[in-house]
Parts: structure tokens; C-alpha cells; sequence
């Protein structure tokens, strides 16, 4: 499959796949990434993110934010676009990811760049979802968000409306007699919700930020946005959510209790629609 076929931005100068994860092979799966060049001594023509968790469904969104993006010229905020995305096999036992993007030479943020970082956020949860999007990456996939244990759902939701029965069934389970309304919630539409908030995944271009790393950013109803605002998952991303503005819900309480449950249990399989445990009461 081609950079075509995901309506990826095409460049020429890449090398074969196969070159690429070699490369990525010889640099160890320990790096995560790496610059790509046309010739040893060339200049960098892309940037190669790969690893056990890396997907295409994150490819995917990260290059429909980054187009949504392009499109106004008055962003804070830019993404890097996509130019392929595929997985490679080269044990038996797993696969790796791989994302080959534009490279943007620019510093990292550092925990002092607060407001650049919280105007970028603000910028980027206004990305509008695609059209029929289902909970989760853009075209399909587990979720990624810090509701879940680990960060990733273990099921991939159709609708909405199994999102909301997952966690009112995990309530249900808890004996907690609080149920969310996820439809209402997104009358508007799902919004994009970034999680993993922190220095290194920004860099700064004078007054402008890049945003990197769309791993932990997927579309969800608007009270994982809030969740993710209100129970942030260090001081940085606590300190940006404070001056991030952002819809309320009133979801966020029993979402939270229904997170913590999953703790103990270390699985997000309880409460789903299709396990033993969904009729419990």
C-alpha cells in the first residue's frame, strides 16, 4: 500500500520501505526515531517514527490534523504531514509501526513554554472530525486516551453508543448508580483530544509551535477532552489545561470513578457490552 492510497503527501526522495526498515532496524528499536537521508552525507528529507506502538490509524490522524491545519494560514499551531505509514514484521512474535513525516528543524519546548503549548492545544482540539468518525483514530482503531488502563481501549468502538454503554457498564459493575450521556455530549460532533502533554512533544518556531506525536491524540466525545483537561498526567500538562479553554461536561465525575475501577482489575475488558461481566449489577 502507497502513500497514495492514505492520501499521504508524496515525496519522491524517499526510499524504498524496505530500505526504510532497515535503517530503522540498525538504529534498534530502543530509538523511536530517526532523520532520514537521500544520501548518507544529504540533507534530512523526512523523519521516521517507529516502535511496537506505532500504527497507521495514528499516521492517519496526525496527517488529517496536520491538512485541517495547513488549511488556516492564522494557526499557532502546525503538524507535520505524512508521507507513508506501513508495519513491517521482522519477528514472529511482533510487529513495528512505522511513520515517515516531515522534518521540522526546530528546539523542543521546555517547561517554561506553558502559554505557547496551551494556545496550541486550544488551537488543536478545534480540528474538525471527520465526517460519520467513529470513537477513536481517524479511520478506525482503538482509542487511545488516559480514561483507559494502559491508555488503550482493548476493543475498537463502532459508535458512540458502545463507548457509552463500555463505561456505563463499568459503573454498573461498580454499583455506582451514575450513568454518562456521551450523544448528548457530542451533539456537535467528537473533538480531538490530546493526552500526552508535555515539553518534548511540541517544538517552538518563534511564536508558533509544532505539535508531535499523535499517538495519544484521537476523537472522542467532548467529556474525554474535559477528562483529559481535568485529570492531566503531569505538572506541564496540569499547568497548560489551566488556561486551555475548553466545554465543560458534567460526564467527567462518573468517568473518573469508572477509571479508577479499572486499576485494580488491570484490564479495560470489564463492563464492555460483549463480557460476562456487562449484566452484572
Amino acid at each position: 500500500m502507497s502513500a497514495s492510497d492514505h492520501d499521504f503527501l508524496v515525496n519522491e526522495d524517499l526510499p524504498p520501505r524496505q530500505r526504510i526498515a532497515a535503517l530503522c532496524q540498525q538504529a534498534g528499536y530502543q530509538c523511536r526515531g530517526m532523520p532520514l537521508h537521500k544520501q548518507p552525507d544529504g540533507p534530512i528529507i523526512a523523519w521516521v517514527k517507529f516502535g511496537l506502538t506505532v500504527t497507521t490509524a495514528e499516521a492517519k490522524t496526525q496527517d488529517w490534523v496536520a491538512q485541517a491545519l495547513q488549511a488556516d494560514p492564522e494557526a499557532c499551531v502546525r503538524v507535520p504531514r505524512i508521507f507513508d505509514a506501513f508495519t513491517t514484521v521482522p519477528h514472529p512474535f511482533f510487529t513495528v509501526g512505522h511513520i515517515v513525516m516531515e522534518y521540522i528543524d526546530a528546539p523542543d519546548c521546555q517547561e517554561s513554554d506553558v502559554e505557547l503549548a496551551a494556545k496550541a492545544v486550544e488551537r488543536l482540539i478545534r480540528a474538525p472530525a471527520p465526517v460519520s468518525a467513529a470513537p477513536g483514530p481517524v479511520g478506525g482503531g482503538q482509542a487511545i486516551h488516559t480514561f483507559f488502563h494502559g491508555w488503550e481501549s482493548d476493543i475498537t468502538y463502532q459508535t458512540l453508543e458502545e463507548l457509552e454503554a463500555h463505561v456505563n457498564g463499568i459503573l454498573r459493575l461498580k454499583g455506582d448508580s451514575r450513568r454518562v450521556d456521551f450523544e448528548a455530549d457530542a451533539s456537535k460532533g467528537l473533538v480531538l483530544c490530546p493526552c500526552d502533554i508535555h515539553p518534548g512533544n511540541f517544538k517552538k518556531i518563534g511564536d508558533r509551535v509544532v505539535a508531535l506525536d499523535s499517538r495519544a491524540t484521537c476523537f472522542m466525545p467532548p467529556a474525554f477532552l474535559a477528562f483529559a483537561m481535568e485529570a492531566p498526567v503531569n505538572n506541564f500538562a496540569f499547568q497548560v489545561a489551566q488556561r486551555v479553554r475548553y466545554p465543560p461536561s458534567a460526564n467527567v465525575s462518573p468517568m473518573l470513578s469508572a477509571s479508577y475501577f479499572l486499576v485494580p482489575h488491570g484490564t479495560n475488558e470489564i463492563g464492555q457490552p460483549n463480557s460476562f461481566s456487562f449484566d452484572l449489577s
